[in-house]
């Protein structure tokens, strides 16, 4: 039996907006419900304060000063009861998007077993020297939709990697990123796929929507360098191949909160801020594993 966190449903009260807001964006009709979404105010907000507080880009290099690598790994916890995700209310092209008569259900908060916290982006803001393996891979990332579903909710790509994007659907998407520095509004046709290729960094995820099923929402994170990770289901991520010898600013990144902070000593130890910023210094060699436990809270506006 699930039981209410305090908090969440304050939570969830900011994901409610009306059709009007998604009329102005995507040209419904006022009359249409398309029930709870994700909210893009809120998601606009943590946006503004990730550049307010260091610039759009981490642009800034950050100065050499240890030799060698060393790897940053660890898992992200959920600290109370998640609220079950309620559907969304599909109200067009129902026999693909709602087969059965099944809507999707939101993904903005995700724990997995264990309580793993899912869909979690934590990536170094900025670095002096660049491992070969966290360099831009040949193979594209693959960014698909099925069932009126982006199949990756949070993804990440390194600037100048193809991103692959495909419509397994038997009905037309179209692919619209309209914030951040990769502006894209794309059809993607019945079975087909259209390369992309992220040219600038962010400093935060983008909002990834499709304006035939304005329900659909994901997001993107660029960046110069392999230095990010998502976590799955068990909340684990790995940042390999980190410079070591210096100290390096990490940011984490969740789209239902303003700012990811653990609780507990490892807050403290690593001057971990509201923004969900903590600095590091590794040895040469060193795997650092951190345990970080999240508190149902920070989920509440």
């Amino acid at each position: 039996m699930v039981r209410p966190v305090p908090g969440l449903c304050v939570a969830r009260s900011w994901r409610l907006f009306g059709c009007a807001a998604i009329a102005a964006a995507v040209g419904c009709q006022q009359s249409t419900n398309i029930g709870p979404v994700a909210d893009a105010g809120q998601a606009a907000k943590i946006a503004a304060a990730f550049r307010s507080a260091g610039g759009e880009t981490s642009s800034s290099a950050a100065e050499s000063t240890g030799t060698g690598w060393a790897t940053l790994k660890g898992r992200f916890t959920f600290l109370g009861d998640p609220p079950p995700m309620p559907a969304y209310v599909v109200n067009k092209d129902e026999a693909t998007c709602a087969p059965g008569g099944k809507a999707p259900p939101q993904e903005w908060l995700k724990v997995g077993d264990g309580d793993g916290l899912a869909n979690v982006a934590i990536y170094a803001r900025s670095v002096s020297r660049v491992h070969e393996s966290a360099e831009a891979p040949d193979e594209p990332l693959v960014f698909d939709q099925k069932q009126c579903v982006f199949l990756t909710h949070v993804a990440a790509v390194v600037v100048g990697q193809t991103i692959e994007i495909k419509n397994s659907d038997d009905v037309g998407h179209n692919t619209n990123i309209a914030e951040g520095s990769n502006k894209l509004n794309q059809t993607i046709p019945v079975g087909q796929a259209v390369p992309f290729v992220p040219q600038k960094e962010d400093a935060s995820p983008a909002a990834v929507r499709c304006s035939i099923h304005p329900w659909m929402l994901s997001y993107l994170l660029a960046r110069k360098n392999g230095y990010v990770s998502i976590t799955g289901p068990d909340g684990s991520f790995e940042l390999a191949n980190l410079p070591a010898g210096e100290e390096i600013e990490i940011q984490v990144w969740h789209e239902a909160s303003a700012g990811v902070v653990p609780e507990g000593d490892v807050a403290k130890e690593y001057k971990w801020t509201k923004k969900g910023r903590f600095k590091i210094k590794l040895d040469e060699d060193e795997t650092r594993e951190l345990d970080l436990q999240i508190p149902a809270s920070l989920f509440a506006s």
